[in-house]
Parts: C-alpha cells; sequence; structure tokens
C-alpha cells in the first residue's frame, strides 16, 4: 500500500473496519465479549506487543485490532481475510513510525510441525506455538514454558460386539509415571562447537553435581526429570584433550509429559538392559550366562529379551517377550576347512554364498558384525598404521585382546558399515575380522532341513503360555532387585507392576465350509479339517491328458505314485487318467529341460507336467519352472522321490494333499465359506526382497485378486522394483489390470475392494497411506471416469512381538482361534485389532496385528473382523486356518516363486490359476 498521511490511512481503515462489522455480525453475538489481552513485553522501541495465533482463537471469532505502533502516523497492520477464508492472524507493530509484518495467515491444524534447531536436532511445536520470526530483540526474553499443544491427537476406538467374552492376558507390563513428573527438554549450545558426540557427552558429565544423577543426553538436547531454576544456564567445562575452556549454554524449550516422548522410554530400557550386563544382538537382548549348551550339534541357544514401549488405549505398556538366538561353537575358519575337505576345487564360492549376510559375533567383546565379503587377497599378516607406526593384526590382537591368531594364512572377513564423521558427513567403514575369532550365529538352510537338529532347538526355544509368563515374571522382578536398574527408573519416577495385564477379548463361532455337492462341514474349535482330503471338491477341471517325467531309478515309486493317486482323487470327485510316462537316462537339469521342451512343444492338449527330481537343487527347479511359467506356459508339478518313497501311510496322506495342489492348479476350487457381500473383489499385497547374495536385481510384489463372489477363483499380477523396495510403484497398474479381469469374467465391476497389505512395519505406516492410497484411488478414473467403488486397505502384520493368552484359572493357555482383541493393547490413534486365526499344539500362538489406514466403505469393526477370520480359511495348500488372510498368503507364493526362480514376468495365460501353489 502506497505512503500517505496519517488522515488518509486513517480514513482508509476505518472503511474497512466498518465492511466487514456486516459481514461478521452474527460472529460477534456468539462470541464471548471478553477478547484475550494484548501483552506487552518491553518499553518503547523494538517491543514485542502481541502474538495471537489464529489457532488459538475461536473460529467464528473477531480478530483483535492491531495496536499502532507509530507517533502521527496511521498504519494498516492488519490482513482483510477472504470471504470464507480461516481468520487471520493479528500483525505486530515494531518499531516507532514503521509497520512490520510478523505473521501472516495461520490455519487452524490439529498436526505438529517440526522446529529445527541450530545444532539439527527437531522439537516438537504446534501451530499455535509462539512465532518470533522477524524479532530484532533477544530471544532470551521470549518463554517456551507455555507452549503446548492445543489439540491432542485423536485417540481411536473402534470395537466389534460378535463373539463370546473371554479372559486373557497378554506379554504387557503397567507402566506407571509418578504424578507431576515431567520430561524437561534443554537444548545444548558449546562454544567453540563440538561436532563428537561422544566428546559432548564428556564435557556435559564434567557437571554432574549441577544436573544430578538421572539425566539423558543425546548429544544435542538434555531431558531432565527436573527443571533447573534458570531457564538460561551457561556453564564452563575443560576440553580432556589441551585442557582449553568449552563454554556450555543450556537453554530450556519445553516440558512434555512422559507419555508424550515414547523413544525417551525406549532409550531408557535400552540402558536397564546394558545395566542387567545382557548383550545387544541386533534389535534384541541377551544373556550369554544362561546359555543352553547343545553339544550334539556343536550350538549353544542364548535365552533374551525383546521389550518395547509404547502408549496404548489402555495406557503406557512395556511389552516384554522372550526370545532366544542360536549361536553355534564352531567358527567361520571351521567353516571354511570344512567346506575345503568337501570340494576343494570350488571352495571359495561356496564359503562365499555361505557367509555373506550373515551375523558373527566376536566373543572378546560380544560384538555382532554382519559379513559382507571375504577378502581372499589378505591374512593376519595384514600391515595398518597406528599411531604412526605400522602393525600386523597379528601383533595387533595380541596387544589389544591378548589373543593369538594360530592360522596365519586365512583369509579375512570383511564388514562395511556408515558412521557420521566429526564434521557431520556419512562414511562408510571397513572394517576386517579374524574368522578365527568370528562364531557363527543364526540356522543355515542345512540345519533347517535337518529334523533332529529342529526338534533339539525346539525343544528348547518353544515355551508354553504359562511358561512365556514366568520368564516375564522373573524378569521385572530382577529389574526391581537390581540397585542399578531401580534408581534409574525411580529417579525419572517411573515403576514397573509386578504381573502382566489383564484383558477380557471374544472368541468368534467356528466356522463351515462349502464343499461339492452340497457338503458342509465345520471347521471345529481348532480350524482344523484334515477331513478335506476326503471331501468332493468343489469344482475341478479333471486331469486327462497330463506327462510324467523322472529319473529311471525312480521308476517303481512312480508307478505307485500313479495308482495312488488315482486312488485318492477318486475320493474327493477328481478324474486323473494314465500320465505318458517318461523317464529319463539322468537327473541332469538338462535331460529334463531339453525333453520337456520336446514335449510341450509336440503336443498342445498337455493338461499338466509333473516332475519326480531325486533330489532338491535350487538350480534345477527354476530352469524347469522358468520354462513352464514364462517360455512355455503349462501347469506344473515338482515332487522330490522320497516324498512318494515313505511308507503306505505317510505317502498317501503326502499324495492326497498332491492330488489337492494339481487340482488348485489346473483351475480347481476345493471349498469355500459363505460371504455376506455381493459384487466384492478382495485383493491381497505381499514382496519378496533377495537376500545378500542372491542373483535377483530387485524386489518382486505379488499381487492377487479374487474373480468371483466365493473366492475359489484369483486373478494375479506381479511387478519387479528397485533392490530391498517395500513399496509397490506399480501398484495403480496391477490393480486395473485386476478389475478389468474382474468385469471381463462377470460382465460388472466390483462395487466394494477390499485389499490386505503384508509386510509393512509401523515405520511405513504412513508412507503407505500417503503414497499407495493416492495410487489405488487415482486408478479407479482410469478404469471409467465416473466409476468409485467403497475401498478398504487393511494392514497385516505378523512378525510382531504381541502375544495374547487364556486365562485357565491359575494357569495360562492358547486362546482359541478366532480370538479377536481390539481394546487396550491397540493403538490409541490407530484402527487396529489382533486376530488369533490358528490352533497350536506346542509353544505359544502368535497373533496378527490388522491396521485399517483406509475405509471410505464405512462398514461395521464387527463385519470387517469377522470377515478376516473367515478368509484366514481359505488358503488351498493347507487344510486348516492360517495366520494370514489367504490373498496374502497366495500373493507370497507367487512373489516368493517369481523372485527366487523366475525373476521375470510369468506368461498372462497363467494369471488365472494358482500356478504358484
Amino acid at each position: 500500500m502506497a505512503e500517505g498521511n496519517g488522515r488518509g490511512r486513517g480514513v482508509l481503515l476505518e472503511m474497512l473496519r466498518r465492511k466487514k462489522e456486516e459481514e461478521e455480525a452474527q460472529a460477534r453475538q456468539q462470541t464471548s465479549d471478553r477478547s484475550p489481552p494484548l501483552p506487552s513485553l518491553g518499553r518503547g522501541r523494538g517491543s514485542l506487543s502481541a502474538v495471537i495465533s489464529a489457532a488459538s482463537l475461536p473460529q467464528e471469532s473477531t480478530p483483535t485490532p492491531a495496536p499502532s505502533a507509530g507517533r502521527g502516523r496511521a498504519s494498516l497492520l492488519e490482513f482483510i481475510k477472504p470471504e470464507g477464508s480461516a481468520p487471520s492472524t493479528v500483525a505486530l507493530s515494531v518499531g516507532r513510525g514503521r509497520a512490520s509484518l510478523l505473521s501472516g495467515f495461520s490455519q487452524r491444524s490439529t498436526t505438529s510441525t517440526a522446529t529445527t534447531t541450530t545444532s539439527g536436532s527437531s522439537l516438537p511445536t504446534t501451530s499455535g506455538a509462539v512465532d518470533v520470526t522477524g524479532v530484532t530483540g533477544p530471544l532470551s526474553k521470549i518463554s517456551f514454558e507455555d507452549t503446548k499443544s492445543s489439540i491432542e491427537s485423536e485417540v481411536v476406538s473402534r470395537q466389534g460386539e460378535s463373539g463370546k467374552p473371554i479372559e486373557l492376558t497378554a506379554n504387557y507390563i503397567n507402566l506407571s509415571v509418578k504424578p507431576g513428573m515431567g520430561l524437561n527438554v534443554y537444548e545444548v549450545k558449546f562454544s567453540p562447537d563440538i561436532d563428537s558426540r561422544p566428546l559432548r557427552r564428556k564435557l556435559l558429565n564434567q557437571h554432574h553435581e549441577f544436573f544430578g544423577g538421572t539425566k539423558n543426553f543425546d548429544g544435542a538436547l538434555l531431558y531432565l526429570p527436573k527443571r533447573l531454576e534458570k531457564d538460561r544456564n551457561t556453564l564452563e567445562s575443560e576440553h580432556p584433550a589441551d585442557g582449553s575452556k568449552v563454554e556450555l549454554l543450556v537453554i530450556f524449550k519445553k516440558t512434555q509429559g512422559m507419555h508424550e516422548n515414547v523413544t525417551f522410554f525406549n532409550i531408557l530400557i535400552s540402558r536397564v538392559m546394558r545395566a542387567l550386563e545382557l548383550v545387544r544382538v541386533g534389535r534384541k537382548t541377551f544373556n550369554p550366562s544362561c546359555a543352553h549348551v547343545v553339544s550334539q550339534h556343536r550350538l549353544e541357544i542364548w535365552p533374551g529379551y525383546v521389550t518395547a514401549v509404547n502408549e496404548y488405549e489402555g495406557g503406557l505398556k512395556l511389552c516384554v517377550d522372550s526370545s532366544h538366538r542360536v549361536m553355534r561353537t564352531d567358527t567361520v575358519r571351521d567353516l571354511i576347512r570344512d567346506i575345503y575337505q568337501k570340494n576343494p576345487r570350488n571352495f571359495r564360492d561356496a564359503v562365499t554364498q555361505e557367509v555373506l549376510g550373515t551375523s558373527v559375533l566376536t566373543r572378546y567383546n560380544n560384538e555382532t558384525y554382519r559379513i559382507d565379503d571375504v577378502a581372499w587377497d589378505k591374512s593376519p599378516k595384514y600391515e595398518f598404521e597406528r599411531k604412526g607406526q605400522k602393525i600386523s593384526l597379528i601383533d595387533y590382537y595380541k596387544v589389544q585382546w591378548n589373543l593369538t591368531i594360530q592360522d596365519h594364512d586365512q583369509p579375512l572377513l570383511i564388514n562395511r558399515a556408515k558412521e557420521r564423521t566429526s564434521t557431520g558427513q556419512t562414511q562408510e567403514r571397513m572394517l576386517l575380522l579374524i574368522p578365527e575369532f568370528c562364531y557363527l550365529t543364526g540356522i543355515s538352510d542345512a540345519m533347517r532341513s535337518d529334523f533332529r537338529i529342529m526338534k533339539d532347538i525346539h525343544g528348547i526355544t518353544s515355551l508354553n503360555p504359562t511358561g512365556r509368563r514366568d520368564v516375564i515374571r522373573k524378569f521385572v522382578q530382577k529389574v526391581k532387585e537390581t540397585d542399578v536398574t531401580r534408581e534409574l527408573l525411580a529417579g525419572w519416577g517411573l515403576r514397573l507392576e509386578d504381573d502382566t495385564i489383564k484383558l477380557t477379548g471374544r472368541a468368534l463361532d467356528p466356522e463351515t465350509l462349502i464343499f461339492g455337492k452340497g457338503k458342509t462341514l465345520s471347521a471345529g474349535n481348532k480350524a482344523s479339517w484334515p477331513a478335506a482330503t476326503r471331501m468332493s471338491v468343489l469344482r475341478t477341471p479333471h486331469l486327462n491328458s497330463w506327462v510324467l517325467l523322472f529319473d529311471k531309478r525312480d521308476e517303481r515309486k512312480c508307478k505307485e505314485f500313479v495308482q495312488m493317486l488315482k486312488h485318492v482323487s477318486s475320493a474327493v470327485e477328481m478324474k486323473v487318467s494314465d500320465p505318458t510316462m517318461i523317464p529319463l537316462p539322468n537327473d541332469r537339469t538338462e535331460s529334463f529341460l531339453m525333453k520337456l521342451r520336446e514335449v510341450i512343444k509336440s503336443r498342445d492338449d498337455i493338461d499338466m507336467v509333473v516332475m519326480v527330481f531325486p533330489s532338491i537343487r535350487q538350480d534345477r527347479y527354476s530352469t524347469v519352472k522358468k520354462l513352464c511359467c514364462v517360455e512355455m506356459p503349462v501347469p506344473s508339478q515338482v515332487i522330490l522321490s522320497k516324498t512318494i518313497g515313505m511308507d503306505p501311510k505317510k505317502a498317501k496322506s503326502a499324495v492326497e494333499k498332491i492330488a489337492l495342489q494339481m487340482n488348485c492348479k489346473l483351475g480347481g476350487a476345493l471349498w469355500a465359506l459363505k460371504l455376506p457381500f455381493d459384487k466384492c473383489m478382495i485383493c491381497g499385497v505381499d514382496v519378496y526382497h533377495a537376500g545378500v547374495g542372491k542373483v535377483t536385481h530387485g524386489s518382486v510384489a505379488g499381487f492377487v485378486a479374487s474373480m468371483d463372489n466365493g473366492l475359489t477363483s484369483w486373478y494375479s499380477k506381479i511387478c519387479i522394483q528397485a533392490r530391498n523396495q517395500e513399496l509397490v510403484d506399480l501398484l495403480k497398474i496391477c490393480l486395473i489390470s485386476a478389475i478389468k479381469a474382474y468385469q471381463k469374467k462377470n460382465g460388472f465391476f466390483p462395487d466394494r475392494i477390499f485389499l490386505y497389505r503384508d509386510g509393512v512395519g509401523d515405520g511405513q505406516l504412513d508412507t503407505v497411506s500417503n503414497y499407495e492410497v493416492k495410487q489405488l484411488m487415482s486408478a479407479f478414473s482410469m478404469v471409467e471416469e465416473n466409476y468409485c467403488p467403497r475401498l478398504t486397505i487393511v494392514i497385516v502384520q505378523k512378525r510382531i512381538n504381541t502375544r495374547i493368552l487364556a486365562v485357565n484359572r491359575r494357569d495360562l493357555d492358547n486362546p482359541p482361534p478366532g480370538t479377536i482383541v481390539d481394546s487396550d493393547v491397540t493403538r490409541r490413534n490407530f484402527y487396529d485389532f489382533f486376530l488369533v486365526s490358528q490352533h497350536v499344539g506346542r509353544g505359544t500362538v502368535s497373533p496378527t496385528h490388522y491396521i485399517v489406514i483406509h475405509d471410505s466403505s464405512n462398514m461395521k469393526t464387527d463385519h470387517l473382523q469377522r470377515l478376516t477370520y473367515k478368509l484366514c480359511h481359505l488358503y488351498y495348500n493347507w487344510c486348516g486356518t492360517v495366520r494370514v488372510p489367504a490373498p496374502c498368503m497366495y500373493a507370497h507364493k507367487l512373489a516368493y516363486l517369481v523372485g527366487q526362480s523366475l525373476q521375470t514376468e510369468p506368461n498372462e495365460s497363467l494369471a488365472h490359476n494358482l500356478y504358484y501353489l
């Protein structure tokens, strides 16, 4: 606005105010007559008159007139808001004869923003926070004490009603906070600036008496349970290197409620674990002093805990679960020697493939490292510079750790890790490890295939519900009895309850399955129906023309298999004709591949090819699957000769399952459930990530969608992404293809779509909500301009630490399948629930966590929970319920097959068959 005399500005200001009076007359009547006063900070020039945020005013209130700061002049200090816009923030006057606009429009917001401090740390603030932009006065005069969030995040509580109430407990301990305790946050600045975080801690710890014994410092922010007398404190420390003086400026930022900073609690629990002398491996802590020795397999099993603190609907809780870590008593050098003795020619490749990506433990410092490479060109004789002198690894370990390296010619292991330098930059650090001192952790593939090893491990690690609760009770008791940990928690006003929480859940009624010829069968209390192998299937295309390829040494087994297959198939009303049996001279991959090409090319009427392999070989399996799924699409089945060569009773059970699997791959259906929805499509999404050293180039996302109301027919599609990428970039294309396939088969589009998304952790929820949901919503207009179905998206989390336990008088049992928990231990700000869908005979059952991130259908919570449980009955590869809904299981099998074996998109002609089972 152009400058003019004072009277001109005053007239203009008066006209603008009169214009607004008519528009806001009604709002003035509904607003309280008491307007917030304008505080005055300071006197004369440069004083901050007032800061009033729009978020702190009633929505319909009239903006308070701005004070005039000029002498003999009038300044227009207020924006006139457009009609229908949010109330404007009052402008501020700073200085004599000048108008300075220090704040603009601010809209009411329920979300928090982040203010970055000079040290790079982020402090949560709210839309109602003080805005000091443009203030020339000292910031020390501005108090942040009353800066609080005006609107707390909304609590989401969605509970169902059906089912019988059941008394439960869970592996959660209530964490109570002493009334009046808070978390006082201070920013610490160093002059001259110190980049090293450990050095910052040393300088701060020189003032132990000033801060008290209870504190937590992350290098930038200092957390104290009690507030210091002054909001600005200047301290002086002595640099430990050169004795120079370093000034510490400790500035108060805010006081938080203890429940507002969950990250702080998890850091505190980590300190408790260290005080208990537990060893951290990954995200869990273990107790080596209580290791179980399994000498016959050269193993040690370390007991331990996995802990996490969070705020739930029932308040602040500590989740504690028992965990175990398998440690091998042989070293990497022992492994290299064993592999060399078996295969001296190609032992280097075998060793690299075996150890790459594995974790090892160095017992001299109880640290774990990931093996990223093997340095075959280096040995312990390798010399490096240390303190200005060259020293070999042999001498270094002798001087530093008093360890003598026996083998001076062994290669070295390489661990690469990123670390932050003193200048704040990130660089890669390469660490050389001695195989002789590195103990292998975890279970190898060879060990997993050994039934005796897995049985012995399972006998130690498997805990029943009562044993699991006893472990939690002992942990709490140990924390309370240890002086250091007890004082550590008491300093922050925290107390752990003695026992696990009590809660009430609901057990849904068993489902009824529908088979062929109108027959029905109840899933029962164990949610299992092994009799399905003798029930008529719901739909079968029969097996009329098929080929059986096998090594000629397995000819007798194959003939017996064909006769048994025809026998068990007749029980399920599936007709199986005699196959074309093709014996091969050997079991080489080339033999199977050459004959397979010849047979498929020469015959157009083949329903399926079946191959009997004498042993497990991933390269052979991948080769034939790629031929049958990509190059020459035809349903295929691979069987191991030992599976059909067992004693008759076991062989019959195996062949019954093979017959059902073959029926599904041909396009058949085994059973169904009564579902309440019509014109509905249910989708499942999962992602396969290749491990370190795998040849696949990226992650594979599997997408499946139902094509009928009974959920007996499924359409599948995959997309290959960048390596280790979890988000599905091509999700929109997959959904559009599925909707068009549904319309082509049924003649209409689905009115309602449910999508179950597996493999998403808590840290990715917001990203998935903001990224994938937008892709899905924008896909509908690409199908048809006005097409807008109701969409529900559910995140499926199965790798969780929550355990639900049923209370049975004094003992605990596993809850029955169909148990729902949707209160107490559910998240405060999520629409979520836990579902126990399986029955386990030994150990403790694991529930699955479901989080609804989008629901435009606004269906009842009870209906969505029951639908989810029904879907756990429809996985055709198992005659019982599974942990996750069937579409997620199918998507997982599809993504695994493509990522592990095919590594390219399968032929579209197989998209409507369950060829990946």
